[in-house]
């Protein structure tokens, strides 16, 4: 495809992006030049910060999302097991973890590449990256101050 065919297409992408945020009364910070949003919302225990983009080169949505706790040098390969183990669990979207640095985001992708994306998927998107976050947020929290034992973690999954 060619290269501006693509930056139309991620642009009318775009577009539709914003619609579905603004239909669903969302409050985000728009970035044209980048194709790409920020918007916040509150979870039942914590709040999730989004970064929303429209890669117009790989044809590409990408919901990111940095859970707010760094996990502690001590706790790192206890949540390296539980990353695995919720990931595996999952029918969409991941956990990325930086063992290396504890730093952790959730990510969701979605291709647009020859197709008209309509605003239910970036709803799909958005709130199935919620509900996830939201699910096992507070958990990688009790898990990296010692709150929660890696055995309870993976015990609270079976439930």
């Amino acid at each position: 495809m060619a290269e501006q065919e693509q930056l139309a297409q991620a642009k009318a992408t775009f577009e539709t992006l914003c619609k579905a945020l603004d239909n669903h009364k969302l409050r985000y910070q728009k970035h044209e030049e980048t194709l790409s949003v920020e918007c916040g919302i509150q979870g039942d225990d914590l709040p999730m910060e989004f970064d929303i983009r429209v890669d117009a080169k790989r044809m590409l949505i990408m919901v990111l999302s940095k859970l707010p706790a760094k996990i502690k040098e001590e706790k790192r390969l206890d949540v390296a097991v539980a990353v695995s183990a919720i990931n595996n669990m999952l029918a969409d979207g991941c956990f990325d973890y930086d063992v290396a640095s504890g730093n952790m985001f959730f990510r969701m992708t979605n291709s647009f590449l020859g197709s008209t994306i309509g605003e239910e998927v970036f709803a799909y998107l958005l709130f199935f990256a919620c509900e996830v976050i939201d699910a096992y947020n507070d958990k990688f929290l009790m898990l990296s101050t010692g709150m929660l034992s890696l055995e309870q973690f993976l015990q609270s999954l079976a439930n």
